[in-house]
């Protein structure tokens, strides 16, 4: 009895220590490291050296309705701003890339919606506004979504992008840009 007694004990003992060791980990229980070990927060986040300096771009609305009967509905995302630097490490500006996805939002039998992105103007922190350097239109059928992929706005050095003004069927919309 006094050996089944203590057979007992001694796995309820051990179960219990093994199960409160499984829930400080689960909980995320921090428990000191060595030093070589540890690793700072502030080293991961770095760039290389060698990497160019990339901006956060937020537009304010990213959604927008164009034309009379307001039948096109645009979303702007996939937004990057790169610095550009010559092989010298002098600033050549920014790349300012993004994507717009048009829904026509005609009924069946309606007219398709014809998006270019050439007739989207960029106005900048001085005043000017400037067109796309690279971009592609997009014809899109009532009730349905297309993606304009791979609109790119060079910036001059020294400035930075404010509004984005699209253009559709006589009617025009304008979008903040920001980049942080």
């Amino acid at each position: 009895m006094k050996k089944t007694f203590f057979s007992i004990a001694t796995v309820s003992v051990l179960a219990l220590f093994s199960c409160k060791d499984k829930a400080k980990e689960a909980a995320g229980d921090t428990t000191t490291t060595p030093a070589a070990e540890q690793s700072t927060p502030a080293a991961e986040n770095k760039p290389a050296a060698n990497e160019p300096k990339t901006y956060k771009v937020t537009f304010s609305p990213d959604t927008a309705f164009l034309g009379k009967k307001k039948e096109a509905f645009v979303k702007i995302k996939n937004a990057k701003a790169v610095a550009l630097q010559d092989p010298d490490g002098k600033s050549e500006g920014i790349e300012f890339t993004f994507d717009i996805e048009v829904t026509n939002k005609a009924a069946m039998g309606g007219y398709n919606v014809y998006l270019v992105s050439s007739e989207s103007r960029l106005t900048l922190d001085n005043g000017n506004n400037i067109t796309q350097e690279t971009g592609t239109s997009v014809n899109v059928e009532p009730e349905s979504t297309k993606d304009l992929s791979s609109v790119v706005y060079k910036i001059p050095n020294g400035t930075k992008p404010t509004t984005l003004n699209l253009f559709y069927d006589g009617t025009r919309v304008s979008v903040g840009v920001t980049l942080e």
